[in-house]
Parts: structure tokens; sequence; C-alpha cells
């Protein structure tokens, strides 16, 4: 049963999403949209793709470096699970891809979903992080400062605020994962205080999930893994740039942005915005977000508003159908739906779900012969 929060996520991302995909049309005109669409080379998209899945296996190399303190899991084992996740936030809302991978991660490897959902957020500080320095390195070359101040005019920010704004959720939640990680114990005790009072076993079932989702942080006090972990996010989104580089090819959009340089540098603050853009609560794939800030930057970067957008829809779709198929073929090949992948989730998180892994009740098997694991 689909729970009244959810639901509301889901109707909040809604909205959202026709928020931008209201911004990205205003003042088009499709036709034109439609024309530099049907003119581009589609040729680029097969080297640009490429790209983007060699992008997802340095993902499942940073993946194995933050699992190191809880299981020595191969890359190539962690690819799959991250095409799985990411397959399933290109078709769920609210990006519940997120509790897909980790819980999926669970019944193959052992590392508890719990656990693993806690390095997912810790990836994603870094992929928030990553993508501010991105605009900060184009900002030396571009007038960054002036976009911000476009996009600061409707709520009557300055520059500096506009970036204080977007920096601001990331650095705070990477400070409270080293707060956490530096004072484990604190933290758990406080869940105990918080929990104690639920009614039958529901606390210790809390403080259990909670206890391993701080586990999740394991060294993230130390710089030296801080630094680890950056080092590893660069090349993620570097490569994702290239990808984006490679479809803009098609679209001839250096002869907009003054060749090949100054479009490498415009492509790190479509790169940069566009992602940003994806962390807001929104539809599957994060529709519209995306399309709405790539144009945004492009346009302001000297692309017209057609171009822009038939460039960000075409990316958009390079980025979201190959995954989704992969991540359904791996599934099919084990006999699995993400329909059923979700519901064995949910029951494996139910409290009645939690008597039936008792060591004196049967367990739940995973495809690969692996318990699964809450």
């Amino acid at each position: 049963m689909v729970r009244d929060p959810l639901i509301r996520r889901i109707w909040l991302g809604i909205a959202i999403t026709a928020l931008f995909v209201a911004l990205a049309l205003v003042r088009l005109d499709l036709g034109e949209t439609w024309s530099a669409a049907a003119g581009a080379n589609y040729a680029y998209l097969v080297p640009a793709i490429a790209v983007y899945f060699v992008s997802l296996y340095v993902r499942s190399y940073r993946w194995r470096y933050l699992l190191q303190p809880f299981a020595a899991v191969h890359s190539w084992r962690l690819y799959p699970v991250i095409l799985v996740g990411y397959m399933a936030n290109n078709i769920l809302p609210v990006r519940l891809g997120e509790l897909a991978r980790s819980y999926y991660l669970s019944v193959r490897e052992p590392v508890r979903g719990s656990t693993a959902l806690a390095t997912i957020l810790v990836e994603r500080v870094f992929d928030g992080l990553t993508l501010l320095v991105f605009l900060a390195v184009a900002a030396l070359f571009l007038p960054i400062e002036a976009l911000a101040l476009r996009i600061g005019e409707t709520r009557g920010l300055a520059p500096w605020g506009v970036a204080a704004l977007l920096a601001a959720p990331f650095v705070g939640v990477l400070a409270g994962i080293v707060l956490v990680a530096l004072r484990p114990e604190p933290s758990r005790a406080l869940v105990q205080r918080l929990t104690q009072r639920l009614p039958g076993g529901a606390g210790a079932r809390v403080q259990g999930v909670a206890d391993r989702f701080i586990a999740g942080f394991e060294g993230l006090h130390r710089p030296s893994r801080l630094g680890a972990v950056f080092a590893r996010s660069v090349p993620i989104w570097l490569a994702e740039a290239v990808m984006y580089y490679i479809v803009a090819l098609g679209f001839d959009l250096q002869d907009q942005l003054g060749g090949p340089l100054a479009m490498a540098s415009a492509i790190l603050v479509v790169t940069a915005a566009s992602n940003l853009a994806t962390a807001l609560p929104s539809s599957p794939g994060s529709l519209g977000p995306f399309e709405a800030l790539a144009v945004l930057a492009l346009v302001f970067l000297g692309v017209d508003g057609e171009t822009a957008l038939a460039y960000a829809i075409v990316l958009h779709l390079a980025l979201l159908l190959p995954v989704i198929a992969a991540g359904l073929a791996h599934l099919a090949a084990r006999g699995l739906t993400l329909g059923e992948l979700m519901r064995r989730r949910e029951a494996a998180v139910a409290p009645d779900a939690q008597a039936a892994v008792a060591p004196d009740g049967p367990s739940a098997v995973a495809p690969d012969g692996r318990e699964e694991r809450a």
C-alpha cells in the first residue's frame, strides 16, 4: 500500500517538473526546435553513449572504495547494480531507484541495504560538490556570475547568494556525515532515545537500521578518505561531460559557442547546471528540471533557444533510454522485473518480514542464491 508521504512527494515532483517544463518551453518555437533536432548528426550518439557507460563503470570503482570497510566487492560486480539503480531512477519518481540499488546490492553481496544506502548518500554529496567545482572552473573562462545574477533575479538574490544556496545543502550534509563518522556513538544514542518509546519491537528494528546506516559513514571523518572519494568523483563527471560534448558536436554547438575550447567550458556549465537541477524531487529521470537548466545555461552562453532545447532533449534521452534498456535486460536475465524487485524490497523491510528471516524461520532467497538482507 502506498504511503501518504510518498504520494505527497510524487505530487510535489510532478508540480516541480511541470514548472520546469513550462520554463523550458516559454517563448520557444517548437517547430524550430523540431527542425534543429531533425538536422542533428545522430552518428555522434554512438560514441557518446559508450562514454556514458564508461562513466557508470567509474562510478562502480568509486562505490567499491566506499564499500571497502564492509566488504571487498569487485567493480565488475557493482557495475550491474549501478545499472539497475540508475534504470530504476529513470523509471520511478522521487529517486526511488536509490532504494532499489541499495536493496539489490544487499541480495548480491554481504552488505546491508541500509549501509549501502548511506554510501549512496555520500556519493550524491560528492557528486554535488564536484559539479560545483566544475562551475567554479568554468567561471574562470565564462561570465558565470552574470548567469547566477539572472537566476537570482526571481528571488532577489545576489550572485554570491545563488552560489551559497547551491552549495549549502551539499556542504551541510557533508558536515553532518563527517560529524556522525567522527562520533558515531552519540548519534546511535540519540536514535535510541528517539525510538525507545515505539511500541512492540519497532524501536529495536529502527535502531538496527540506524546503526547500519551510521556504519556506512565509516572513516569519512578522515581528510585522506574524503579526498580519495572526491578524487574518484572527478573522472566520473569529466567522462559524463565528454559525453555531453560529443552530443553537442552533433548539433554544431561549437559554431554558436565560439569554437571547441569555448564549447568545452560551456559544457562544464551545462553538465553542472542540468545535474544540480536533478537533485530536486521530481518525475522519473528528472524530466523537466534537466532540460530547463540545460536550456537556460546554453541560451545565456549564446545558443539559440530552439537548438538548446533540441540538444537538451536528445541528450537527456541518450542518458535515460540506454541505461533503462541495460538495467531491464540485466534483471530479465535473472528472471526479475523492476516491480518484483521493489516488492521484494518492501517485503524485506516490512515488520512481518523480520520474523520471516529469524534464525528459526524460512529465509527469502535472492536469484543468485544469497539470502536477502534488509
